[in-house]
């Protein structure tokens, strides 16, 4: 039974590696383009743009899209449970937009510097396009197989390298507010036609029910978010804030490096969370077990020979690509690397919580981290500076896996929950 559902998945798979390859191969290009034709300062804010817009798109994953994934293959009317999720993550998007305006703003204010308001701006801008495309790229994997989704995205990593050439065409500087800009641009131009195809009213009732059957599922993956917050996002900000912007422009390289394999673990998020769903309603705890061992053996050697590929030679990989400034940040790749090792095992491990609709205690474990992550910032970063920052990042992620580990071993068992179908 496995088997054969690994086999009817293998074209959406193939179809969202492409795109996560897509997606994170522009990230990653754009991440090297923005260190090179900027400072390593002005590098910082960009990555500190990044970070607070990528918390931002956590949330709106937790309460929209990483529910959806797992309920797309369950509702009986999915032209009108698009339609609902489309509107519901239209208004979340802009609330979260307003939020990360807002919060950068004070961000700067607490520095005593003034305001960036374009960069401020563009953030909050970013914010909703990239919230907006990856509610349409979950919806188009979901239903129509993928290829209107890697075709959107591959349509704005095109987009981008023109829109910076066109600045630089007309003679306007290129800084961090600008570059901001652009992304959030082509995120709007190539995301619109998406979600416009499926501008409907679903009905009050629709609407409301599938809010409450993602809530179900939310409710618990909504603090993960933040605590998994506190665990890396705030480590970044705080070392930014003790250590200055060229640092958090230094660990953001090293960042983009492992995202070299982080964007096969992201691409597994298209598929997988609905391919485990759809084990347990069919065959139980024997048949998850089963589809997610296959995933992880499939997965689990080409991470390990990418990491180290990316951890060993750490230092050369920084200078290649970002520059010579960047080399010294050569410890902190490497601990991120071992940091995506975890990270890889726990993602597997969460799967089988999220097929039993336990995200209880999916939350417990990154709560877990949390205070480890809480516990370590100061000494580590104090003592050993960016190279500290990284270590926390890395151990907190050891420690959710641990938790999950030690949570399988008690057999936590499914709790009966009741939902209305959409």
């Amino acid at each position: 039974m496995a088997s054969a559902l690994v086999a009817r998945l293998r074209g959406p798979a193939l179809l969202s590696l492409l795109d996560q390859g897509a997606v994170s191969g522009f990230g990653f290009l754009a991440g090297i383009a923005a260190a090179r034709l900027i400072d390593m300062e002005a590098f910082g804010r960009f990555a500190l743009v990044l970070i607070v817009a990528g918390f931002a798109q956590g949330l709106h994953n937790a309460l929209v899209t990483a529910p959806l994934m797992t309920l797309a293959g369950s509702v009986r009317d999915p032209a009108r449970y698009a339609a609902a999720v489309s509107a519901g993550a239209l208004v979340l998007a802009a609330g979260l937009a307003l939020g990360v305006a807002g919060a950068l703003a004070l961000y700067f204010h607490a520095r005593g510097e003034a305001i960036p308001v374009d960069l401020v701006t563009a953030a909050g801008a970013l914010t909703l396009a990239q919230n907006l495309q990856l509610t349409a790229r979950r919806l188009l994997f979901a239903y129509e197989g993928g290829g209107r989704a890697l075709v959107m995205d591959l349509a704005r990593a095109v987009a981008f390298p023109l829109g910076v050439a066109g600045l630089w065409a007309a003679g306007i500087p290129l800084d961090a507010p600008r570059l901001v800009e652009i992304l959030a641009l082509t995120a709007f131009l190539t995301t619109l036609p998406a979600l416009l195809a499926r501008a409907a009213d679903p009905g009050r009732r629709r609407l409301a029910i599938a809010a409450r059957r993602h809530w179900q599922m939310a409710r618990w993956l909504l603090p993960v978010v933040l605590v998994t917050f506190g665990q890396e996002q705030l480590v970044w900000i705080l070392a930014g804030a003790a250590l200055g912007d060229e640092a958090l422009g230094g660990l953001r390289a090293a960042q983009y490096l492992v995202g070299i394999v982080l964007l096969m673990l992201a691409a597994t998020e298209n598929v997988v969370p609905t391919g485990a769903g759809r084990a347990y309603e069919t065959g139980g705890e024997p048949a998850l077990r089963a589809y997610l061992l296959g995933v992880t053996r499939r997965l689990g050697l080409p991470v390990a020979i990418l990491l180290g590929l990316v951890a060993v030679p750490a230092d050369l990989w920084l200078r290649l690509v970002f520059g010579a400034p960047y080399a010294p940040f050569a410890p902190c790749l490497r601990w991120l690397a071992l940091g995506v090792v975890f990270i890889f095992l726990r993602d597997m491990a969460a799967q089988i919580f999220r097929a039993r609709r336990r995200t209880d205690v999916i939350f417990r474990a990154f709560a877990v981290s949390f205070a480890v992550s809480l516990a370590l910032i100061q000494p580590l970063i104090g003592r050993y500076g960016a190279a500290g920052a990284a270590a926390v990042v890395a151990i907190a992620h050891g420690a959710s896996l641990l938790a999950l580990v030690v949570a399988l071993g008690r057999g936590a068992l499914p709790r009966a929950e009741t939902s209305e179908r959409c």
